[in-house]
C-alpha cells in the first residue's frame, strides 16, 4: 500500500553550518536595530503610562533611566577598547548607546501617544536603523578585528588561533609592522614554523615575512610584511657619506632598506658619532657570500671607496683571481695592494708581527683597544675570492688576535662552506652580508641564527644583484632579516671620489708601516685609476719586490734521482729486448771473470796477506758533509752566521729558502748533535715570526722568510 506523503512533511536545509551561521548573524545584525527601535517605543510609552500620575516617581525614573544608560555606554567603551576595536566602530557605538538612551528617556518623560512624539521617534529611530545597516554592509572591518578578516581566514586555515594580532601600522612605503602575542602557551617559535604557510596564503614572495621576538617577554612578536618591493629601481649613490671626516667619527653607507632607511655599517666599533648602529662597540669581522653576479665587489667597491675619503684608515685589497679587474677603477685607494696566493701567505704571517707591534704601541698608551686619535691607522682590509687563501692556519690568527688592535677583515666568497673556509675561521667571523644564493639556506653559514629564525632567505641568486641581508656590525637585530640593496654606483664616479680623497687621506703610521717590514717597502700601490679606454698600468706607479738572489748551486743536488724516474716513466721497454741485452751482458761478465778474476790494481793481494799500513802524508778519505776540527765554530758564532745569511737574503729580496741553504753553516757547529741545535735553532725562529712554514702545494719543504733575524735584537 501507497505511503502517503505529508505535504506539511519538514523542509530539509541543505545549508552549511558556516551558511547557516551568517544567516543568524545576519538576522541580528539587521534585525537587532528595528526591535531596538519598536520595542524601546513600547518600553517608553509604558512607562510613562504608569508613571505619569506620579511626577516624583517619574522624575526618579528618568534619572534612573538616564544613568544606566551612561554605565551602559561606558561598558561597552571599556569592552571595545579591549577588544582593539578601531576607533570608527568604538564610535558607532557610543552613539547607539547614547541615542537609545536618550530616547527612552524622554519617551518615558513626555509620553508617547501624540502623533508628533510618536513621529518623532519613528524619525530618528529608522534613521539610525538605516545607518548601522549601511555601516554593516559597508564598513572595512579593521585589521584588529577578527570578523571576516584576512587574519581571521589564517587563523582557521594555518592554525594561528593562538597568536592575537594587536596592531598593525603601515609606514606607506609597502611595510606592513604588527604585533602579535602569543596566547595560552603558544610560542614564537610555532609562528615561526607557519611563516611559510602565511606568506603563500598572503601571495607574497619568500622571506616578505619576517619576524622578531621581544627579548623581555617572548609572548610578544614583531611581524614585518614587506607587500610591495621598492628596491627593483635602485638608488643611486649618493657619494661619500663624511668625506674628510675621521674613520671613526660616524658609519659609512653602503645601500638601503625595503622601507627606506639607510644602511649603515660601524666598521672601527668605537665611533665618535655611532648614530642607530652603536652595537656592542667591537669590531666584528664580515663574511660577505653570495653566488658570481649577486653584487659582493659593487658593495665591497663602496666600502673601499667610503675608506679612501676618510682620515685613520688604511686600505689593503687582496685578490688573488682578477684585481684589475675587480678593483682596478679603485685601485688607488688601496695603501697594498696583493694579487698572488704566495704573497698572500706571507702577508698573513707578517701580519703575527704588526698585531705585536700594534698591541704593544696600544699598551704603551694604556688603551685596551684601538680608539679614533690613537695614533695609529685603523686596518680596513678587503680579501676577494677568499677561498683562495682561507684555509691557512696563518689567516685564522689573524683573525682571532685582530680586532683589538685596530683592524677589519671582509672574507668575501661565493660558499662560505667547510671546503672552502675554515670552519673556526668563519666562527671567528661575527658579522656577515649573504647576497644572493642559489640555495637561500646557505645564509646559515653567514647571518647569525636569529636572523635565519627571523626568516632571512636570500634565494634570488644573481636574479637581483645587490640585494642583501646585512647582521653584525653594530645593525639592530630587528635589522637583521629586512632586505636591503647597496647603492648603484658606476666606476668613473667611484673613482673620481677616490682620487679626491687622496688630498685628505692619512698615511699608514709608522709602527704599523715598520712592522710590514720589506712587505710594505716593497709592496704594490697606485696613484691613479684604470678604467675602460686606459692603457693597462697608465698612470701606475707600482713597486714590486726586488727579484731573489739565485742561490749557489748545490753539488750534491745537480743529480736528482726522480727527475732521472719521471724520464724513465715516459720510455717504452721491449721485454724481449731487454731480455736479450741482460743476456748479453751476462755472458760478456762470465768471459772477464774466467780470464782474471781479481783484475786491476789489487790482485796481489790475498785472504793471507797481510796490508800495509797507510803513510803519514796519506790522503784521508771524508765522508760528504763532514767538517774539519779547524772549521768547526762555537754555537754563538755559528748563529750569528745564519743570522747574518737570513739578514742578506732580506736585504736581496729573497724571501724564500731550503734548508739544505744553510746546511754549510750549522753543520760546521762545535757541538754534538749538530741536527739537533739546528733544529732547536729553526724552531726558534718559526716562534719569533723570522721564517714561517711554505704551505703551496710547490713550497713542501720549504719556509718562507718574514724578515731579517737580526731586527728586535735578535
Amino acid at each position: 500500500m501507497a505511503r502517503r506523503i505529508s505535504a506539511r512533511a519538514k523542509k530539509i536545509d541543505t545549508r552549511t553550518e558556516e551558511e547557516q551561521e551568517s544567516s543568524r548573524k545576519a538576522w541580528v545584525t539587521y534585525g537587532g536595530p528595528w526591535g531596538i527601535n519598536i520595542g524601546g517605543c513600547i518600553v517608553a510609552e509604558t512607562a510613562h503610562v504608569l508613571l505619569a500620575t506620579t511626577p516624583a516617581s517619574l522624575a526618579l525614573a528618568a534619572l534612573g533611566l538616564a544613568g544606566t544608560g551612561a554605565a551602559l555606554a561606558k561598558f561597552i567603551n571599556h569592552m571595545d577598547h579591549k577588544a582593539k576595536r578601531d576607533k570608527d566602530v568604538r564610535y558607532l557605538h557610543q552613539v547607539n548607546a547614547v541615542t537609545t538612551t536618550a530616547g527612552v528617556t524622554l519617551g518615558t518623560v513626555v509620553g508617547l501617544e501624540s502623533g508628533a512624539t510618536m513621529g518623532a521617534w519613528m524619525l530618528a529611530g529608522s534613521g539610525l536603523c538605516i545607518a548601522n545597516h549601511l555601516w554593516s554592509a559597508l564598513y572595512k572591518k579593521g585589521s584588529g578585528e577578527k570578523a571576516d578578516g584576512k587574519w581571521a581566514k589564517l587563523e582557521s586555515e594555518i592554525g594561528l588561533a593562538k597568536h592575537e594580532l594587536q596592531e598593525a601600522k603601515s609606514n606607506g612605503k609597502g611595510t606592513v609592522v604588527a604585533k602579535i602575542e602569543a596566547k595560552d602557551g603558544a610560542t614564537a617559535d610555532e609562528f615561526a614554523r607557519r611563516i611559510p604557510a602565511m606568506t603563500s596564503a598572503l601571495k607574497l614572495g619568500q622571506g616578505r615575512i619576517t619576524h622578531t621576538v621581544d627579548d623581555d617577554d617572548a609572548s610578544l612578536i614583531t611581524m614585518r610584511v614587506q607587500v610591495a618591493d621598492l628596491l627593483k629601481e635602485g638608488f643611486a649613490w649618493p657619494g661619500p657619506s663624511a668625506f674628510g671626516a675621521g674613520f671613526g667619527d660616524m658609519p659609512i653607507n653602503l645601500g638601503r632598506y625595503e622601507d627606506g632607511e639607510t644602511l649603515k655599517l660601524n666598521l672601527p666599533g668605537i665611533l665618535n658619532d655611532p648614530q642607530e648602529v652603536e652595537g656592542g662597540q667591537n669590531v666584528e669581522h664580515c663574511v660577505a657570500q653570495g653566488v658570481n653576479g649577486a653584487g659582493k665587489t659593487v658593495g665591497n667597491s663602496i666600502i673601499v671607496t667610503e675608506a679612501a675619503t676618510r682620515t685613520e684608515v688604511s686600505v689593503i685589497v687582496i685578490n688573488c683571481s682578477k684585481f684589475m679587474q675587480d678593483y682596478g677603477h679603485v685601485r688607488h685607494a688601496a695603501d697594498m695592494v696583493i694579487t698572488n696566493e704566495k704573497d698572500a701567505r706571507r702577508f698573513f704571517k707578517q701580519m703575527h708581527t704588526v698585531i705585536k707591534a700594534r698591541g704593544e704601541y696600544l699598551a704603551a698608551k694604556g688603551l685596551a683597544k684601538w680608539k679614533p686619535g690613537c695614533g695609529l691607522n685603523f686596518l680596513l682590509i678587503i680579501g676577494e675570492e677568499a677561498a683562495d687563501f682561507a684555509d691557512g692556519e696563518a689567516y685564522g690568527k689573524v683573525l682571532r688576535t685582530l680586532r683589538s688592535t685596530g683592524g677589519w677583515f671582509l672574507s668575501s666568497i661565493q660558499r662560505a662552506t667547510h671546503d672552502q673556509m675554515d670552519t673556526t675561521a668563519r666562527s671567528n667571523h661575527p658579522a656577515g652580508m649573504a647576497y644572493g644564493l642559489s640555495d637561500g639556506a646557505e645564509a646559515q653559514y653567514v647571518l647569525p641564527p636569529e636572523a635565519i629564525d627571523a626568516g632571512a632567505f636570500p634565494g634570488w641568486a644573481n636574479r637581483k644583484p645587490g640585494y642583501l641581508y646585512a647582521a653584525g656590525m653594530g645593525i639592530a637585530e630587528d635589522r637583521w632579516a629586512v632586505t636591503a640593496r647597496t647603492y648603484n654606483a658606476d666606476r668613473p664616479t667611484l673613482a673620481a671620489a677616490v682620487t679626491a680623497g687622496m688630498n685628505v687621506r692619512t698615511p699608514m703610521d709608522a709602527t704599523t708601516a715598520e712592522a710590514f717590514g720589506a712587505l710594505w717597502t716593497n709592496r704594490t700601490f697606485y696613484t691613479t685609476p684604470l678604467l675602460e679606454g686606459d692603457a693597462d698600468g697608465s698612470g701606475a706607479f707600482p713597486q714590486q719586490p726586488a727579484a731573489p738572489a739565485a742561490p749557489a748551486a748545490d753539488p750534491a743536488s745537480e743529480y736528482d734521482a726522480d727527475d732521472e724516474y719521471e724520464e724513465d716513466e715516459d720510455v717504452e721497454i721491449d721485454p724481449d729486448l731487454l731480455a736479450k741485452e741482460t743476456e748479453d751482458l751476462d755472458e760478456e761478465l762470465r768471459q772477464i771473470l774466467a780470464a782474471d778474476p781479481e783484475p786491476g790494481a789489487y790482485d796481489h793481494l790475498s785472504v793471507e796477506t797481510e796490508i800495509e799500513a797507510p803513510a803519514d802524508d796519506a790522503p784521508v778519505f771524508q765522508l760528504p758533509g763532514a767538517v774539519a776540527d779547524e772549521e768547526k765554530l762555537s754555537p754563538e758564532d755559528t748563529k750569528a752566521a745564519i743570522f747574518a745569511r737570513m739578514d742578506s737574503w732580506v736585504r736581496e729580496g729573497k724571501d724564500n729558502f731550503e734548508p739544505k741553504e744553510l746546511n754549510d753553516l750549522w753543520m760546521r757547529v762545535n757541538k754534538k748533535g749538530a741536527r739537533d741545535w739546528w733544529n732547536r735553532l729553526k724552531n726558534q725562529l718559526l716562534d719569533d715570526g723570522v721564517i714561517a712554514k711554505d704551505e703551496s702545494e710547490e713550497g713542501y719543504g720549504s719556509y718562507d722568510l718574514i724578515r731579517s733575524p737580526l731586527e728586535n735584537g735578535n
